[in-house]
């Protein structure tokens, strides 16, 4: 079959076939659930799970021109125009595309018009992004009256980027479906620039306004908010609405009242404008964010939250110097507190913990980057605090857990004390917590870890211990009596560095918990690590495991335990038991991630073939070229649905690594090496959908051509080409380079294939009209040319009706072995093989050599012949001249013929020198022989060389008489 690709002909035929649908700009989906970069930058609010038929279009200069050619039938399309370009754009070009529900646009246009007398009867949601960047200036782009009145069904609209002012103010009229508006960065001063265009939108449900350049109000500036009926409620079906401003520095008084349900509100207010804030007619508002470059005293902003009601509340430190019980007085309705200050060991905010007690509402506390570094959050809380349930506490700069230190905050759920200094956490620090069904403390410097550390926490469902790199220590029945624990995140152990390898025995730690854990995180950082199981306990649950290490090694390897664990998650240079891969032991595993290094020890990672249940499966930084047979490894998926092999190494890609992976539906592949992808690579992926390759090194050679006109007509597979020297990563199949067998030269990859694959039109006829002719001159000339070849097939013929008729072959050979060398190794034939074989015996060794048996006068290839068909065995010497000699490549390709025929053990490989594998694989015959078969390599200590003699002289002996 890969031959056939290779024909000139074909090739070029098949181009044609495929060129005739293939968009050069747009990828095809048949739903969103997958589109890559797309989704990030362009189908930015695609449902993640729309099964939709989706274009994707990138590098569009024109719609109209490029667009050309899309199936009528999309449900969703994304377009990302070209940089720098200046253009218009008319919305009735869209109104081919009858079934159109979702339009997302990318890019800056000078003008938009409208659909005019055409109609886009099904579009809901729209996206128009010019600058999404906050330094970015705003797309200049004039949009008439009335440009979307004809959307009847649009119901979703984002506006991002766009210069509002170069709008006319009726722009949005006439749109009577639209339920949700998002305007980001519309480059104004004054909201009235925004409420003026969207105040007759009568049916909206949902407005988002992020404007960080607003710093005003002033109705007088709109018609429209400066009338009587300005003071009535416009938007009456409004549910949630969302402003974000700048430094606001002056509202008019009643300029708000218009918007009787705005719900969120945040701006940078100094003291001043938020004493006068109007507040009349604003009443729905639940979110409030303050921010500032000057001190605002914490009344006022409780002074708004009470009279606003307002549930939540985000505050940076550098705006507030202190926070008491009087001072937040008027704060009693707040149900989440948000203070945030400017990092850790900068932040001058003053806290009487005590504050808590007048909040009796507020159950989420979120505090970052406090200087104290004391927690005195319950010392003078006279009763226990019930409302609070969630309470972060990050870059704090907290060094120590004291005893009872939260023992007031009874009803407190999630507890978060990630980035601190915590070094000792003492015995009961969290006695009391007996609803905590979280604890975060990732990223402190924890030493050591005591049977009573987390005592009383016997609601505690999660623990991280994440990034913890001092913990050296841990003691037995630490988390035994955490009886409702799940999850445990256990890292980094460290333990002291006089002890060579870290060993862990998991059953002592945890005890009967560690049947009940669904996932379980141990990392020694850079350290080896030995684990232990130490009993027979199972896990009743579907355990997800993760371990990082130097090494990673296991004692007890047939432990019930790993049949239990379903997601396997193994970051070592080597993951052992014993000398044999780990991975074999865990016989349930669905997903599994692996990754080495290239430079580690090789480890038969065959026993992967073993796990009969994976489903995705992740080698990174695995250099196949050392094993035996890679192919091997993926034999028996038959359940694998999505393979990643990273930064790894491999020969060559073709149908004996896939022919098990029927049900492969993604394929990401990123090689270090410089490969061959060959046609029978695909053949057997019949459930394949998204093909990637990332950094694509290719030799530049025909048996590789097939992968563009494949990559082109297959509708079913979607190929991805990312490169890590181009942004955006994906390319182009035109813009795949190859590589040259000097290495050097890098080519365009389809213009290679054009120039030494491909024929003209004109040549294929002509090739096609003398084909006749060409026949008959070849049966003329066919004993002449082919004559010397006719003997060796008619003794291969015979060869065979020999073998099928003749089951007994004893006393049918005259040689024990044929020997096929290269006349350049003549001397260590003459000075090693025959010393050491035929004078050694008894039984003695015959053997037949080219330069001493061949009959004078005779045709060569005859002499090979017969000599090969007289002999028990084939011993091939390969040297670096043995792959140069043509004979000596004839020699083998009969003895091959033979294996193939015979099904016996009679061919033998004898390496005389290392021979790289990029050279060997240049050689298929010999390089899939090496893969399969066992062979010698002449031992270069001289100590070795009696044990090769002994083991070539075994295996070459007659067989004894019976």
């Amino acid at each position: 079959m890969r031959a056939m690709f290779s024909h000139p002909a074909v090739l070029f035929l098949w181009i044609q076939s495929a060129s005739g649908w293939v968009h050069p700009k747009c990828q095809i989906y048949d739903s969103g659930d997958d589109l890559g970069h797309f989704r990030i930058w362009t189908c930015t609010h695609l449902p993640r799970h729309a099964e939709h038929y989706t274009a994707a279009c990138e590098d569009v200069t024109t719609i109209e021109e490029d667009l050309l050619g899309l199936p009528p039938n999309i449900n969703t399309l994304c377009i990302s125009m070209k940089h720098g370009e200046n253009r218009s754009m008319s919305l009735g070009f869209f109104s081919q595309f009858q079934d159109l529900e979702y339009l997302y646009i990318k890019g800056c246009f000078n003008q938009i018009l409208p659909t005019g007398n055409s109609h886009l009867s099904n579009l809901q949601h729209m996206s128009l992004i010019g600058k999404w960047r906050i330094d970015s200036e705003c797309c200049d782009c004039h949009i008439g009256p009335n440009t979307f009145r004809d959307l009847v069904k649009l119901s979703h609209l984002i506006i991002w980027g766009y210069s509002l002012s170069a709008m006319a103010p009726d722009v949005f009229h006439g749109m009577t479906q639209l339920q949700s508006l998002i305007i980001r960065q519309p480059c104004v001063d004054d909201l009235s620039e925004v409420l003026c265009r969207i105040m007759n939108i009568k049916s909206l449900i949902e407005l988002n306004i992020e404007a960080p350049e607003i710093q005003s109000l002033n109705q007088s500036n709109c018609s429209i908010l400066n009338t009587n009926e300005s003071m009535t409620p416009v938007f009456n079906n409004l549910a949630f609405s969302d402003f974000s401003f700048g430094e606001i520095t002056h509202i008019e008084e009643g300029a708000l009242a218009w918007l009787q349900k705005l719900t969120r509100l945040s701006g940078a207010f100094s003291q001043e404008v938020l004493l006068r804030l109007p507040l009349s007619g604003i009443q729905q508002i639940q979110y409030f964010s303050c921010s500032g470059s000057n001190e605002i005293d914490i009344e006022s902003i409780c002074n708004v939250v009470f009279l606003l009601s307002i549930k939540e509340i985000f505050l940076p430190n550098d705006i507030i110097s202190s926070l008491s019980v009087s001072s937040v007085e008027l704060c009693v309705g707040l149900e989440y507190m948000y203070l945030h200050g400017p990092g850790i060991f900068h932040s001058t905010l003053y806290l009487e913990w005590h504050f808590i007690s007048s909040l009796k509402n507020l159950n989420q506390l979120t505090i970052d980057g406090l200087s104290d570094n004391r927690l005195d959050i319950c010392s003078f809380q006279k009763q226990p605090i019930t409302w609070l349930t969630e309470l972060t506490l990050r870059l704090n700069k907290l060094h120590m857990l004291f005893a009872k230190q939260f023992i007031c905050l009874v009803t407190l759920q999630y507890l978060d004390l990630t980035q601190n200094l915590i070094s000792n956490i003492e015995d009961f620090a969290f006695l009391g917590l007996i609803d905590l069904v979280s604890l975060d403390i990732t990223s402190n410097k924890i030493t050591q870890i005591n049977a009573n550390t987390f005592f009383g926490l016997h609601s505690l469902t999660w623990l991280d211990l994440r990034n913890n790199p001092l913990i050296h220590n841990i003691e037995a029945m630490s988390f035994t009596h955490l009886t409702s624990l799940r999850q445990v995140f256990l890292g980094q152990v460290n333990n002291p560095l006089t002890e060579p390898v870290i060993k862990l025995n998991l059953t002592l730690i945890f005890g009967a918990i560690l049947s009940q854990l669904t996932h379980l995180y141990i990392s020694s950082a850079m350290r080896p690590m030995q684990l232990t199981i130490g009993s027979n306990i199972t896990s009743k649950q579907n355990l997800s495991l993760q371990l990082k290490g130097q090494t990673v090694s296991f004692e007890d390897c047939d432990r019930p335990f790993f049949q239990s664990v379903t997601h396997l998650h193994a970051d070592a240079e080597e993951f052992l038991c014993g000398s044999e891969f780990m991975g074999k032991f865990f016989t349930s595993v669905e997903t599994f991630y692996y990754r080495s290094k290239l430079t580690a020890k090789r480890v038969d990672l065959t026993s992967i073939n073993q796990l009969i249940h994976l489903r995705r499966l992740t080698l990174r930084q695995v250099d196949l070229l050392t094993q035996r047979s890679a192919d091997i490894i993926f034999h028996n998926l038959t359940k694998l649905e999505v393979l990643e092999l990273d930064n790894c190494r491999i020969f060559s890609l073709e149908g004996s690594l896939t022919k098990d992976l029927k049900s492969l539906k993604r394929f990401h592949l990123h090689i270090e090496n410089i490969y061959n992808v060959f046609y029978s690579f695909t053949e057997p992926l019949s459930s394949l959908k998204y093909l990637t390759f990332d950094n694509l090194q290719m030799f530049c050679s025909c048996d590789n051509a097939w992968l563009i006109t494949w990559a082109k007509g297959c509708r079913q597979v979607e190929v991805i080409m990312l490169s890590p020297y181009t942004y955006p990563i994906m390319y182009a199949l035109e813009d795949l380079i190859c590589l040259l067998d000097n290495g050097i030269d890098t080519p365009n990859f389809v213009r290679y294939t054009e120039a030494n694959c491909t024929t003209e039109v004109g040549f294929v006829l002509f090739a096609a009209t003398g084909l006749g002719v060409l026949f008959f001159m070849l049966v003329v000339l066919v004993h002449n040319l082919a004559g010397p070849y006719l003997l060796p097939l008619y003794h291969i013929t015979l060869g065979w009706l020999s073998e099928a008729m003749r089951s007994n072959t004893r006393g049918r050979y005259h040689y024990d072995a044929f020997v096929s060398y290269s006349g350049k190794d003549e001397r260590w034939v003459v000075e090693e093989l025959l010393p050491n074989l035929e004078q050694r015996g008894p039984p003695f060794l015959r053997l037949c050599l080219h330069s001493r048996d061949f009959q004078l006068g005779k045709d060569i290839v005859e002499n090979i012949t017969d000599s090969l068909y007289r002999s028990r065995h084939t011993v091939c010497l390969v040297s670096r001249h043995y792959l140069h000699s043509n004979w000596c490549s004839l020699e083998m390709k009969l003895a091959t013929s033979r294996l193939q025929v015979e099904q016996r053990d009679i061919l033998l490989l004898v390496f005389l020198e290392k021979i790289p594998p990029r050279r060997l694989s240049a050689h298929h015959r010999l390089a899939r022989l090496v893969k399969t078969r066992t062979y010698l390599d002449w031992p270069l200590d001289p100590n070795q060389h009696q044990a090769f003699w002994d083991r070539l002289w075994a295996k070459l002996k007659p067989p004894t008489e019976a």
